[in-house]
């Protein structure tokens, strides 16, 4: 079986955990098909940040175009591969903007794998248009989602499920989250606080994102603390994400509290297609 992964880079330690325990020993990255060595050198450092949590993993990792790809699975007669598409961090700022690009990676990606697993939430669109993006697909395309089967929203709530989150909530609602990759790749405080709230801006305005000045001035004194999250004992003592975190509850006045990430939402998400004989445990 061809698995294709679409998701967002921060979500680069659940897509691990699936690879890790889906068995398979070679994993496609998938580069873009352009000329413009600008985006192909973007795309290569994305790509590289996103395989380096395979390093010790003794994984075969290739990086080719979809159509190479789709050419050396069929000369070698491949029976199994992962390939993933990794999307840049930030798209969820127009999430008009991510649906087509998701949309358009599920049809070309549809063309080679079996199955397609969606390394997103909702991430600003709505269930409807996200719903119809799945249902439309050239192959099955599951998603992360609750234990009612509802599509979850974010990172966050894939990382610590939507019961967690909401009980976080309730106990705080000025609850910031950081993960260990999103404060690896952002680590400027405001800069930080951008990135949440256009989402919440693109929740409420589809064109909102430019707002985002304004919506940070009204918010930002609304949050009382943030939840490191974290999901092994490295994360723990990592110091740049500790500092990074420290960092941010300086500068705006938040505590800190930690709290325990899991890759069992995404794992779940693979198991939902059900081909549970061919995974191993």
């Amino acid at each position: 079986m061809h698995i294709g992964i679409i998701t967002c880079e921060i979500l680069r330690r659940e897509i691990k955990e699936v690879v890790r325990k889906s068995g398979v020993e070679e994993v496609f990255f998938v580069l873009p098909e352009t000329t413009n060595s600008v985006i192909t050198v973007r795309h290569q450092t994305l790509i590289d940040r996103f395989s380096s949590e395979f390093a010790e993993d003794g994984l075969v990792v290739k990086e080719k175009t979809l159509e190479k790809i789709a050419r050396e699975i069929h000369e070698r007669d491949l029976n199994e591969s992962v390939i993933i598409n990794v999307l840049e961090l930030q798209m969820h700022d127009y999430p008009d903007n991510l649906l087509v690009e998701i949309e358009d990676s599920i049809k070309r990606m549809g063309l080679v794998v079996d199955v397609i697993v969606l390394g997103y939430g909702l991430c600003g669109s709505s269930v409807g248009a996200m719903e119809r993006v799945l249902n439309e697909a050239p192959v099955p395309v599951v998603m992360p989602r609750d234990e009612e089967g509802e599509i979850l929203n974010n990172c966050i709530e894939i990382a610590l499920g939507r019961e967690k989150v909401q009980a976080l909530l309730n106990e705080e609602v000025g609850t910031f989250f950081m993960t260990p990759v999103g404060a690896a790749l952002i680590k400027e405080p405001q800069v930080i606080l951008e990135s949440s709230i256009t989402i919440i801006a693109g929740r409420m305005n589809r064109h909102a994102a430019a707002d985002t000045p304004h919506i940070i001035k009204i918010l930002k004194n609304h949050y009382y603390r943030v939840v490191k999250i974290w999901y092994s004992k490295a994360d723990m003592k990592e110091r740049e994400y500790a500092q990074t975190v420290k960092n941010f509850a300086r500068k705006f006045n938040l505590e800190i509290k930690l709290v325990k990430g899991s890759s069992k939402i995404m794992y779940e998400t693979l198991n939902a297609v059900k081909v549970h004989n061919w995974l191993t445990d």
